[in-house]
């Protein structure tokens, strides 16, 4: 058993690092897109990517999930290869036919979203773009069920560099704009198929099996509503802003959505990976219900504090990665920020009905979301654009440990500790309203100054929450612990 943890905590760990290594190279090259697109070119490229993954999400059909249920039914070396041929040969030819009769559609898609025939080819290369990326997804979910974690970050990691390199040249060097940055992707996913799909289909053979096929089906169908539920809930606001506000502010939304998602990237991702293998660890100790709410406070103590530290220089950061064209987007990062702290609770208060074995909730906790969701963006876009859409984001992220927390209650009660909650949350808002005065009201001060006050105001977070007694006596002992034994090895490595 301990074995197998360490390999699932290894195998996690890698392809976390995986991820997130894909995520902070792309970080990376938003000064490019910034400096190489206008807000309003940033907001189209936006409309066409949320595009491609909502179709993504029909063109798999949860096929990357429902696969692993499949090939794990038997140990039988040619029974999983039938899983796997079976998989690739559905999806090819499904894959095949939607893209080519959405590619026939082209003009529609160019003239419902953007008014105007101009756009059909870059409809087209998307179209395109999915049918090789489906193969792709399936092939590493075959990775992943054989445990080969090291060839699945490989392929990743070569899949992206290429694409940066490729995205470098047809932006910069060609100046390509949009256009440039999708035949790129294109480029890149055409040669990845061509490196993985034939050796993958050689090594499993041409095996079709309709039984097979129907179980997955109806593993994998259901699992679509939930997909299209987080998909309405993280990124249709691109749409509303499309239509009811300008091109312009949603390429400042984008901008700022991709910023604040760095705590999601950094924090809830990593902690949401480790969270279930640990909770199902733990679980038959006799103080299980005490170390999950324990973790409750201090994820929320861990993920504010970064919160607070993001929104504080919101602004540097854009000034930093764009021009001044963008500027406007640093103003929806802290709510798209404390958006994804919600969804980490979200995952924490979903231990209950988790261990309770009673996951069928969850499709209607994250549709009640979407419902809010889009509920929100009508009412709020319109009269106030971006802001109205991280307004909408953040209530409708509210909503998920609402939900997860009143069901788990049910099943599984955990007592939390909501008085030291309640201080965190107090302490946070008390130090942001001088961040929010800095960044957004105009106060004759230098930016010098105002950066120094900020990052004084983040060093004193936890001696706030010490003067409003947060800390138990055993976490300060700890805390004195750890600074003298800290202490004692700068001093040991001074005098080695």
């Amino acid at each position: 058993m301990f074995r197998k943890l360490i390999q699932l905590s290894k195998h996690s760990f890698i392809y976390s690092f995986g991820m997130l290594s894909t995520q902070l190279i792309s970080f990376l090259l938003l000064p490019l897109y910034t400096r190489y697109l206008t807000p309003a070119e940033y907001g189209i490229l936006e409309i066409l990517r949320v595009t491609q993954s909502v179709l993504g999400i029909f063109f798999g059909m949860s096929f990357s999930s429902a696969i692993f249920m499949a090939y794990f039914k038997s140990k039988d070396l040619f029974h999983r290869k039938v899983v796997q041929s079976t998989t690739l040969i559905f999806l090819t030819v499904t894959s095949l036919t939607f893209s080519f009769t959405l590619s026939l559609m082209s003009p529609f898609f160019s003239v419902i979203f953007f008014r105007s025939y101009s756009y059909s080819l870059y409809f087209t290369t998307i179209f395109l773009i999915l049918f090789f990326d489906t193969a792709i997804l399936i092939v590493l979910a075959i990775y992943r069920a054989k445990n080969a974690s090291k060839k699945y970050v490989a392929v990743s990691l070569l899949r992206m560099l290429l694409t940066i390199f490729l995205r470098i040249f047809f932006l910069v060097y060609l100046k390509m704009g949009i256009f440039g940055l999708l035949t790129a992707d294109l480029i890149s996913v055409f040669a990845i198929y061509f490196l993985l799909v034939p050796i993958t289909i050689i090594k499993v053979g041409f095996h079709f099996s309709r039984g097979e096929l129907v179980s997955m089906l109806r593993f994998g169908l259901p699992l679509m509503v939930g997909n299209l539920a987080s998909w309405i809930l993280t990124v249709s606001d691109r749409y509303f802003l499309l239509f009811f506000a300008s091109a312009e502010q949603l390429g400042f939304y984008s901008l700022g959505y991709k910023i604040g998602l760095i705590i999601h990237i950094l924090i809830v991702t990593p902690f949401t990976l480790a969270w279930s293998p640990f909770y199902w660890s733990v679980s038959k100790e006799k103080n299980s219900r005490k170390i999950y709410s324990r973790v409750l406070t201090y994820f929320t103590l861990v993920s504010l504090l970064i919160v607070l530290t993001i929104s504080a220089f919101a602004k540097e950061v854009v000034f930093l990665l764009a021009t001044p064209a963008y500027y406007p987007a640093h103003q929806v990062i802290p709510l798209i920020a404390l958006s994804y702290v919600f969804y980490g609770m979200y995952a924490i208060f979903a231990v209950g009905y988790n261990l309770a074995k009673k996951t069928s909730y969850v499709p209607f906790i994250v549709g009640t979301g979407a419902i809010v969701n889009i509920i929100l963006n009508f009412i709020l876009i319109p009269p106030y654009g971006m802001m109205g859409a991280a307004l909408a984001t953040l209530i409708s992220y509210i909503v998920l440990p609402i939900g997860a927390y009143l069901i788990s209650q049910k099943y599984y009660p955990i007592n939390y500790e909501w008085e030291r909650m309640l201080k965190i949350l107090l302490v946070a808002t008390i130090f942001y309203v001088p961040i929010y005065i800095l960044n957004e009201r105009e106060i004759h001060t230098s930016p010098f100054f105002a950066i120094i006050v900020k990052v004084l105001l983040i060093l004193l977070f936890p001696l706030g929450l010490y003067i409003i007694k947060f800390y138990q006596p055993q976490e300060i002992q700890k805390a004195k612990h750890l600074i003298s034994q800290g202490m004692r090895r700068v001093f040991y490595w001074k005098n080695a």
